[in-house]
């Protein structure tokens, strides 16, 4: 059985969404990190994790992953699906408490404005408990606008991949298992790895994308990655992520590989013949070479 933290070891817990983990996550994180530290307390984060939720960058796992290498001793998630139910922040709230009876809880809001925190069923529950809720202005971007995780998929919805990736902080990347395909790619020479995507799940925009990605081994490839239908080979075709690595032959079926965007390149578009969409793909695996050969 877990052992009750007395008064001095009750933690610091840093709460949110973090879908993205963007660089205002990470603001957020170092404060709640800094505050711990210096009432040298524990710090937990937690994930509020919204099942419904749609077009998300992260999954959970790779929210609390992120949030443990940022300096979190301890992460979990917690379904929570109603920012303003005050029955929703009840029951967070118990289930916080329950876990690490935190001293502190540390969450984002407005700078200037903290009555519009994020989430004001939680923040009203803990002055109804007497905990102590901090409450971190977000950082602005440097237009002076909130970077945010929907900020992040507008970009991405437009092929916006640098600006989405210097709100992240890192390059956005989907990690995933490859699925089998068509097999067309290997009949032109341009095999790919289609990636297997849970249905809510955000990808960027349809097009071609230069892209890296990490194999299982931890190796890293240049990649030509498509996001579209395949209008020339398929006419009511689903949407697909699929990947030709440079410079690889192997099999990747059932593995879990992360493609990281680097650019987006150009949009998906209806070849007249097969040869005219080869001799495109080539003229696109040269221009990725070049753009990252650094």
């Amino acid at each position: 059985m877990a052992e009750t933290p007395t008064n001095d070891r009750a933690p610091v817990v840093v709460l949110g969404e973090f879908d993205g983990f963007h660089l205002g996550h990470r603001q957020l994180v170092d404060a709640a990190v800094q505050l711990a530290r210096r009432e040298a307390r524990p710090i937990v984060g937690v994930v509020l994790d919204d099942p419904r939720a749609e077009r998300i960058l992260t999954t959970v796992d790779e929210r609390c992953w992120a949030l443990l290498a940022s300096g979190v001793g301890s992460a979990m998630a917690i379904t929570f699906t109603d920012p303003d139910d005050p029955t929703a922040g009840a029951h967070a709230i118990d289930e916080i408490v329950g876990r690490f009876e935190p001293h502190t809880i540390v969450t984002a809001c407005l700078p200037g404005a903290p009555t519009t925190a994020r989430y004001p069923a939680l923040r009203a529950e803990c002055e109804r408990r007497g905990l102590t809720m901090v409450e971190v202005p977000r950082w602005p971007d440097p237009d002076g606008s909130w970077i945010t995780a929907g900020r992040i998929r507008d970009a991405l919805a437009t092929g916006e991949v640098v600006r989405a990736n210097d709100w992240l902080g890192r390059r956005f990347s989907l990690n995933a298992p490859v699925v089998h395909g068509s097999g067309l790619g290997h009949t032109i020479g341009f095999p790919t790895a289609n990636l297997g995507l849970p249905p809510n799940r955000f990808v960027p925009m349809n097009g071609v994308y230069a892209a890296v990605v990490e194999l299982p081994d931890g190796e890293e490839r240049r990649a030509a990655v498509n996001i579209g239908v395949r209008p020339t080979v398929e006419a009511h075709g689903s949407l697909v992520v699929e990947a030709h690595l440079l410079d690889f032959d192997g099999d990747l079926y059932d593995q879990r590989i992360t493609v990281a965007f680097r650019r987006w390149l150009r949009h998906e578009r209806r070849f007249e013949s097969l040869d005219a969409l080869v001799t495109q793909l080539a003229a696109d695996v040269h221009q990725i070479r070049l753009l990252l050969r650094s």
